[in-house]
């Protein structure tokens, strides 16, 4: 058994969440205290072999447990700070970037020669030249002894507090059982058997580790020989207490040659992605305590919101959706993974959940007009840790083709043909429409109506006959697709299924107002429906039925008791 303690000195967890910068990570991830052991092992200036090969071994001890108390964020405030200068710093820090791009690019082009090979050196070359041609600039802006008219005022402007200011938050937690001292947080490997030189490695690595996240979390680490409760643990297949998962970092073998390629690089440069995996954690269930069923598409949603563009009917939904998969695997490069595609490496389509694409139209509400605002990529809960990190460093690489300048949230656009171009954004912090947060869709909730009507998976017949026992049967029949289509998804059977020709939810479409939805091999053309679900206790969202599933088809939101 392995451990580390991590206690808190001055109280307060300060780092933001990977996917809201309004928002306090916690618990701590686990690639975090990872990364402040390599840091504090590289500051040393005599670094020893010793810690290198302990950390390696670390690094392929898999995800630890957890155990952290129950912790309150704290307000988040906007301060205004001022900025470097970036009339000459930052010019010469982007081009020093690129010169250091390119050296890696001939370093990778050297073993394949020929066409590659001369365009890494012609890359490098062009590279090079501009860098020393913004030296040339800056030295120019304040030749010396050449003070002129202007040149206090400059020279003043470059003062902290003549600097321009932008506005930057700064996310924090603090545990909720603060007494003395705040409890410590504990890193635990059970299954880990280190020889005790690698633990005495460790521990001495450990004390030197100073802070954990933001500069301002002061932190003591240290092995113990004990391990607490764990509160959370790693889980594969994504079952858990209701709202009570989360999907945290870890590292995997490789992962300090992973950093120090990603610092080679200069790792904090706009839209980095620190190198690490996925898992997801769940809280452990005490015996006999149940859960809510939940689908086999998880809660931890990556939300592209439209910022830009025309503003689109949920009857383009799955034009939308399909166009952002097509961006996402061109992102990616060749060889998309099953999880980004929905097919296998045989052309035939995936037999397990793979991620889906789903608009999310502004239904619901009093004012509502079904219009698109944003796009969910939706993950299987049972994601492996693989599969989220190929999600993410696709949506990464499509940031960074459209990234102007020092630009922090590239927008994304998505090209429609004669609808025009819809332009989204990553969303990085709370959003204030309900129809771009998860956990309006993921909510527990015993009554469910569909946004988006479903295509059936077999024809139900004529739902639309003059003879009553025909159009009967035929409601009959879609009734028991669409409770199949819940089992199918891993939901219990609803105790009652209601299909109606008209939408359940205000600002939702008709089902006839929406194109022909064509899917399987040959590809038929499905019966879209829209439906009431009621079951005989709370289920968990989110609630995708229907061949269309993966393209924001068959969506359902929660209703309330009063809804």
């Amino acid at each position: 058994m392995l451990a580390f303690e991590v206690a808190l000195l001055t109280g307060r967890y300060v780092a933001t969440a990977v996917d809201d910068r309004g928002r306090a990570e916690w618990p701590p991830h686990p690639a975090r205290l990872f990364s402040a052991l390599v840091a504090a092992h590289f500051e040393a200036l005599d670094r020893s072999e010793a810690e290198r090969a302990a950390l390696e071994w670390l690094e392929r001890q898999g995800p630890p447990e957890i155990t952290a108390p129950e912790a309150a964020a704290r307000e988040v405030v906007t301060v205004f700070v001022p900025v470097n200068d970036t009339s000459v710093v930052g010019s010469l820090d982007d081009e020093a970037l690129l010169v250091r791009e390119a050296r890696a690019a001939l370093d990778a082009a050297r073993e394949k020669g020929g066409k590659a090979l001369a365009a890494a050196e012609k890359k490098l070359a062009k590279a090079e030249a501009r860098f020393e041609d913004a030296v040339r600039k800056a030295l120019a802006r304040a030749p010396a002894g050449k003070e002129g008219k202007d040149g206090p005022a400059r020279a003043a402007s470059l003062l902290p507090e003549r600097r321009t200011r932008q506005p930057r938050t700064f996310p924090s937690s603090a545990p909720a059982e603060l007494g003395s001292a705040a409890p410590p947080l504990v890193f635990a490997w059970p299954s880990a058997d280190p020889t005790p030189e690698q633990r005495a490695t460790l521990d001495a690595l450990a004390a030197r580790v100073t802070r954990l996240g933001h500069s301002a979390s002061l932190v003591s680490v240290r092995l113990r020989d004990d391990r607490p409760e764990a509160t959370w643990i790693p889980d594969d297949v994504g079952r858990g207490r209701a709202g009570d998962e989360a999907v945290l970092r870890v590292v995997g073998p490789g992962q300090i040659e992973a950093l120090c390629a990603a610092f080679e690089l200069q790792a904090d440069a706009p839209g980095r992605v620190m190198p690490a995996s996925f898992q997801r954690y769940v809280r452990p269930r005490a015996a006999g305590e149940a859960s809510a069923p939940a689908p086999r598409f998880g809660d931890g949603w990556i939300v592209l919101r439209r910022v830009a563009g025309p503003r689109l009917p949920s009857i383009r939904g799955v034009d939308v959706a399909r166009t952002v998969r097509k961006a996402m695997m061109a992102a990616y490069g060749p060889g998309a993974p099953e999880i980004l595609s929905g097919h296998r490496a045989s052309g035939g389509p995936s037999e397990r959940p793979h991620l889906a694409y789903v608009p999310l139209p502004f239904v619901g509400s009093e004012h509502a007009d079904g219009a698109i605002l944003g796009v969910a990529l939706i993950l299987p809960r049972d994601a492996t840790r693989e599969e989220r990190l190929a999600v993410y460093r696709a949506l990464d690489a499509w940031e960074r083709q459209r990234r102007e300048d020092d630009e922090e949230r590239p927008r994304l656009p998505v090209h429609l043909g004669r609808a025009g171009e819809l332009v989204l954004e990553r969303l990085e912090e709370h959003a204030l429409q309900s129809t771009l947060r998860p956990a309006t869709w993921c909510a527990e909730a015993v009554s469910w109506a569909s946004a988006t009507p479903v295509a059936l998976d077999r024809n139900p017949g004529d739902l639309g006959a003059r003879d009553p026992r025909r159009e009967a049967a035929a409601y009959a029949e879609a009734e028991e697709t669409v409770a199949t289509a819940c089992e199918r998804i891993g939901l219990p059977r609803p105790a009652r299924v209601t299909v109606t020709p008209a939408a359940p939810l205000a600002g939702a479409e008709k089902a006839r107002y929406f194109p022909p939805f064509q899917a399987g091999s040959p590809p038929l053309q499905r019966v879209l429906v829209h439906a009431r679900l009621t079951f005989d206790a709370p289920v968990r969202g989110p609630i995708l039925l229907g061949a269309g599933r993966y393209f924001g088809l068959g969506l359902f939101r929660p209703l309330r008791e009063h809804g």
